[in-house]
């Protein structure tokens, strides 16, 4: 009876490939359960059988080649799925390099294969580089928890005012020092507050000293109003009354008039240095704060009670005597004007006949002669130098004593041009100059009033002369 392969076994015989050993073991497999021990030779020859015919199968076309890559990728054994959603893995990257472990992990300074290195190149003047660097390298193993510090940095001082370090004394000191008590009176920290202030003023006039022109201690530049062509700041404020102050530029100047009134003829010439005078009348308020800080020092009633007390705080100081304006210019550290520094306050370098100018005066509301209101009420009653109220408002007091015939006088006995002049010496010495408020608002005109006496509409200004001649 003929044996009957299966069709699998009967597609292999045909082939004409396979060995009949092959082909009786596969009949021996199913015939027989117990040739299952045999199965595994016969598995070791099919592989070998089947990787010679993979050697000895022709090459393929292209086309013919294609086709079988396809068929073999089909009927490759299929992996693990992944589930939906998931990329798959990526493949194994390649494994870092071993460390060797002979290495010193500190060892910060071993060069190996991988770093770049570096060649020195010798100039004439050291190393050709842009900075001149020099890399040495310590000794090889040299472990990086050897360093030491051998000397201290010296910190600088981030500021200019920075104190010198703490040593071991200092701090011992300040230790055994006691401390002092945080209470003080509203007095003694007022001192301090102003001393404080009057440090920074005083820096502050130093730091502008040093390009422009120092002025005295008790006075600042205020420098937003800019400098004269000399270098004097042309405006400053005292420390002390707080008056802002304007700059008037020395020079010839012209005094008085010629023609009526006869007592201010004729005109005159004096030379004058430049000085500061006050924007301003001295005002109730300024003159109130006087008279507190009198009264302080040296008791009740140092300074009496001016004539207009019951004015408003900005009206000008009046009905004080001559003595008592100047008490107040000391307290100040200034001094009363002179009728020639009056003049030319009021008059400018092209010696005008009114502060304006040689035009009639233009109020904004009505003003006659001794009209007194606010300091600075009107607005074209200035003078070139930017001064207020020297037309008209209070009358003010000069220096000077007055004489009738002091311009003729002065023009008599002096052959040369006159010089900061001050005014007759053999004049009473009781009866001084007043300016201001003359007919027609005119700024020659002039009056003589006792300086004993108390007048309802006198008061005065101050001025700042200064030591450099200009």
């Amino acid at each position: 009876m003929a044996t009957r392969y299966p069709a699998s076994l009967s597609r292999i015989a045909r082939t004409g490939r396979v060995s009949s050993k092959v082909l009786s073991c596969c009949t021996a497999v199913l015939l027989c359960p117990l040739t299952i021990a045999l199965l595994a030779g016969c598995g070791d020859s099919s592989k070998k059988s089947a990787g010679t015919q993979a050697q000895a199968a022709p090459p393929l076309e292209n086309g013919n080649q294609a086709v079988a890559q396809g068929q073999a990728q089909a009927q490759a054994p299929e992996g693990p799925r992944q589930p939906f959603g998931k990329p798959a893995p990526a493949p194994n990257e390649a494994e870092a390099p071993a460390v060797d472990p002979n290495l010193n992990p500190h060892d910060v300074f071993e060069v190996t294969a991988t770093m770049s290195t570096f060649e020195r190149v010798d100039g004439p003047e050291g190393p050709a580089s842009v900075d001149k660097f020099d890399a040495v390298f310590p000794a090889k193993g040299s472990d990086s928890s050897d360093f030491e510090l051998t000397e201290t940095p010296q910190e600088k001082p981030t500021t200019r005012f920075a104190s010198p370090p703490m040593t071991a004394e200092t701090q011992t000191a300040r230790q055994s020092e006691k401390p002092t008590s945080k209470r003080r009176s509203s007095a003694k920290s007022s001192d301090k507050n102003k001393a404080d202030k009057d440090k920074l003023d005083t820096a502050a006039d130093k730091s502008e000293g040093d390009s422009k022109k120092s002025l005295p201690s008790g006075f600042r530049v205020i420098s937003e109003s800019g400098y004269s062509p000399v270098g004097w700041p042309l405006r400053i404020r005292s420390k002390i009354d707080r008056a802002e102050m304007a700059l008037v530029t020395g020079g010839a100047v012209t005094v008085g008039h010629d023609g009526d009134p006869p007592e201010s003829s004729p005109q005159i010439t004096v030379v004058l240095d430049s000085f500061y005078m006050d924007v301003a009348e001295v005002t109730l308020a300024r003159y109130e704060r006087y008279r507190k800080q009198m009264t302080e020092e040296h008791g009740r009633r140092a300074v009496p009670e001016p004539e207009n007390v019951k004015s408003p705080p900005d009206f000008p100081v009046l009905g004080v005597t001559l003595k008592q304006a100047e008490f107040y210019c000391h307290w100040a550290q200034k001094d009363l004007p002179t009728e020639a520094e009056w003049e030319r306050a009021a008059r400018g370098e092209q010696a005008f006949a009114h502060p304006w100018g040689n035009g009639r005066a233009i109020w904004s509301q009505a003003r006659k002669p001794n009209t007194i209101t606010a300091v600075k009420s009107f607005g074209t009653d200035v003078s070139p130098y930017g001064i207020y109220d020297l037309a008209g408002n209070a009358r003010e007091w000069c220096s000077d004593r007055w004489s009738e015939t002091a311009f003729a006088d002065a023009q008599k006995g002096s052959q040369n041009p006159l010089r900061n002049w001050k005014g007759p010496r053999n004049a009473p010495a009781d009866v001084h100059v007043v300016k201001g408020n003359g007919p027609g608002w005119d700024a020659w005109y002039r009056a003589g009033l006792n300086g004993t006496q108390h007048h309802p509409n006198v008061g005065f200004r101050c001025v700042l002369r200064l030591s450099e001649k200009n």
